[in-house]
This record gives structure tokens, sequence and C-alpha cells, in this order.
């Protein structure tokens, strides 16, 4: 079974300010992934070819890097190297400013697809939109459905520290 995902966010920011935003992902000056939610990403270096990390139980490396762009296959996800495919993030001048782009790509089985529908999936939406929200400027509480709060208060250890909400 193929998963396919993306979410994307036209922002109010030059397409090369967002870009070098992306130089920063898994690092300790990280500006896009939204620490202050969620387990921070943490990458062994840059996030340049051959980077490894990942956040909480996910793991992968960096297959694909340019100016605007970087792609990170899966070496597994909550424990198991049952998930191929690739995470990708793209930056895309546009006449307001700039598009940032997030698609992911997974080949599962069946079993895989049911934790996608019900635990994995909704988690990567709600940690994407908490991320296009902080490269938009946006503040305030995070707009998370009523099924995601409920899988917070159930696995609370997918909260980044010290995260109430």
């Amino acid at each position: 079974m193929r998963v396919r995902n993306r979410q994307s966010r036209d922002l109010d920011r030059p397409a090369a300010e967002v870009a070098a935003l992306l130089s920063t992902l898994g690092t300790r000056d990280d500006g896009l992934w939204p620490v202050h939610l969620w387990f921070p990403m943490r990458l062994d270096g840059p996030p340049l070819v051959g980077a490894a990390g990942g956040h909480g139980p996910v793991r992968y490396h960096c297959t694909e890097r340019s100016p605007d762009a970087v792609t990170f296959a899966f070496d597994s996800i909550l424990g198991s190297r049952h998930w191929r495919g690739f995470h990708r993030f793209v930056v895309v001048p546009s006449a307001r400013g700039s598009r940032l782009v997030h698609d992911l790509e997974l080949r599962i089985g069946p079993w895989r697809r049911l934790q996608w529908a019900v635990l994995v999936g909704p988690l990567h939406d709600a940690v994407l939109e908490d991320l296009l929200d902080r490269a938009a400027g946006v503040t305030g509480p995070p707009r998370w459905s009523p099924w995601f709060r409920l899988l917070r208060r159930v696995y609370p250890r997918i909260r980044a520290r010290g995260s109430a909400a």
C-alpha cells in the first residue's frame, strides 16, 4: 500500500529566507521545527546528505539536499524498519513570497496502514501544521483536532519536555 501526504503553506517571507530555515533543521538553532510542542528534530550534523537522526520514535537520514529542498529517507518509525519511504521539504518562490511544501510517501503493508490512519498520520499532520505555523510566524495555541488531543492525553510521551499543550 502507498501513503502519500502533502501539506503546504503560503508564506509572506522571501523564498531565500525560508530556504535558509531548511539549513537549521535538526540543529541546536532550528528555526523551523516546533520544539516548544514536540520532541526536537536532531541530526548528527547539518541537514546535508548522509546526516542521520530523527525526532521521537522516528529515525531517518538525509538523502538529497539543494539550497531550496531537503529529503530524508525513513530508517524506522515506532521502532519498526517496515516503514519504507521519505519525507521532503521544498521551498517554492511565489508572488506572495514563498510556499513551503512538505511531501511524505510511504510503502507499507495493511497493518502499518492501520497504524498510519489511527496514530502515525494524525501525529504527522499535527506536527507539520505546527511547523508550518512556525514558518508563517503564527502565534497562539495549536489548532489540534479532538482526536489528536485525545492521543496526546493517552500517549503523553509524544509531548515535548515541559509542554503542557
